[in-house]
């Protein structure tokens, strides 16, 4: 009996003593959180007041419509003024604006039909991102000439 048991003692030891196989991965990216600064100067016909705010939204995708779901959001009683998103995540962010003429956005979703929305675009039109940190600044200009659909 004392010779199985050192046998499997023995067995058992041996399997943990060898040493465990290496695994080889690549190493975690990390991403460091940044700010995003953003004046927002609206060109239409209203007038941007604690009542008509301009509201600022960011995203993680370019691709922004109506079931697209910001990653946060602000908004601006002044026209011409500036909002700063602290703690951004993601390495790129879009930015759409919207100028509420009618006084009732609360900022829970996605402008009413009508309203003068905004992205910050290249020259092709398409939205350009920005990357948070040091270089995490942005100008958007935009006027009525884009709606909401």
């Amino acid at each position: 009996m004392k010779k199985v048991f050192a046998v499997v003692v023995v067995t058992l030891l041996a399997g943990i003593a060898q040493p465990a196989p290496t695994l080889h991965a690549a190493p975690a990216v990390s991403v460091t959180a940044g700010s995003v600064k953003i004046t927002i100067n609206y060109k239409g016909k209203g007038t941007v007041d604690a009542s008509h705010q301009i509201w600022v939204w960011l995203f993680d995708n370019p691709n922004i419509g109506p079931g697209s779901t910001p990653i946060d959001q602000m908004a601006l009683a002044k026209n011409g003024g500036q909002v700063e998103f602290q703690g951004v995540a993601p390495s790129e962010v879009y930015i759409a604006v919207a100028f509420d003429e009618k006084g009732v956005m609360a900022g829970d979703g996605p402008p009413p039909t009508g309203t003068p929305i905004g992205i910050l675009a290249g020259a092709n039109g398409q939205p350009t991102g920005v990357t948070p940190g040091e270089k995490g600044i942005a100008v958007v200009t935009f006027d009525d000439s884009l709606r909401m659909p």
